[in-house]
Formats: structure tokens, sequence, C-alpha cells
């Protein structure tokens, strides 16, 4: 579920950005689900050939723990089957721009966050192609919706971030992306559905 929302948005977020300006962005943009830095200390995006790159990286996994986590049951063959509740997980992810120079950037960060002020809650009714990467038998990769909200970081939660990742600080925004739901497709029970009941007098 993870990769498939992260694939998507980037997806989606490079096919905005071609749109808005197709002369300079058709062949020259590239957005990268990746890390910043290679355990070496290099950069991990350093050797493709678009002139303007959008780097979204993972920085943190939480817990959404307001999201409904009560057990559930589903009806499959005529029988009940009892399932863990999925668990719901926020996504912080950190949008970084390379472009030529530094005004580029900024140009770049300006497209990421008009992206998401046009566009904060993606489902199928909406964008069709959420789950096209998803293979038939793997239904447990499909996504539901995302809801993605601006997250704001404090100008230590900054340094502590960009010092965590290796890197020096570039223009950037963090988003939140949630909720991702992880469920396990295997019952925990089965047995069949109750049909009838019966009050027997003693």
């Amino acid at each position: 579920m993870l990769r498939t929302a992260i694939e998507f948005l980037a997806e989606e977020l490079k096919t905005y950005i071609v749109k808005k300006e197709p002369a300079m962005f058709r062949n020259e943009i590239a957005v990268l689900p990746s890390s910043l830095m290679k355990t070496d200390g290099s950069f991990a995006v350093g050797n493709q050939a678009e002139s303007f790159k959008i780097i979204m990286t993972l920085v943190n996994l939480e817990e959404d723990r307001i999201a409904d986590s009560q057990s559930y049951f589903q009806k499959v063959n005529d029988k009940v089957q009892f399932m863990n509740p999925p668990l719901n997980l926020n996504a912080n992810i950190l949008f970084s721009a390379m472009g030529e120079n530094y005004l580029s950037d900024l140009r770049l960060l300006s497209y990421i966050v008009s992206f998401f002020q046009s566009y904060s809650v993606f489902e199928e009714s909406n964008f069709p192609q959420l789950n096209n990467k998803v293979e038939p038998d793997k239904p447990w990769q499909k996504i539901g919706k995302l809801i993605v909200n601006l997250h704001t970081l404090t100008l230590e939660q900054q340094n502590n971030m960009w010092a965590a990742i290796g890197a020096k600080y570039m223009p950037s925004v963090v988003y939140k992306i949630r909720t991702i739901s992880f469920t396990d497709s295997e019952p925990k029970m089965e047995a069949p559905p109750i049909t009838d009941i019966r009050i027997l007098d003693n």
C-alpha cells in the first residue's frame, strides 16, 4: 500500500507539472521516489538526465489512532470471517526540489504546493488510475483513499530532519499522507453465519 501511494502521487505530480508548462518540463522533469543520500554519503539521484528533479523521501511513519480500528467481519462463500482491524498509517513525505539553480528550485516547490492545494483527496471515483499498478493477485496493495495535508516543521525540527538524512538543506516541503491501511488478508476465525434464533423454554 505504501509503495502504491507514493508511486501514484509521483506520477500525478509529474503529469500536473508537465501540463502546466509542457515546453519546459515534458522531457526535462523527473519525480523520483527515493532516498536523498546513499550509505556512502553520495547523492542517490545524481545520475538522472533530467534537468529538473523532485525527490520524494519517506521521513516518518505513524499510526493513525483516530481512524476506526475495531475488529470486523466479512462474508465469504456463505461463511463469516473474523478479521483483525486494519492498521492505519500516516506517512510524512519530504518533497525536495533539485533544479538548474535556486530560482528553478523555488519554481518546482511552487508547483508542488499548487498541486496539493488543487488536489488534497485522492480516491478511485476521481482518480480511476489510483490502483493501476496493483497486480490482480495482490488486492491487499490497493488504496481506498489518500488525504494529503501540508505538515509544517519548526526550524529545529527541520534541522534535526536534515541531520538525520545526512544531507544539506535544499528547498523542500513535507506533506502528511493519510490514511494508508494495512490489512491482513488471512481470516483469524471462520464460521457459518447465524441463520435463525431459537428460544427454548425449560
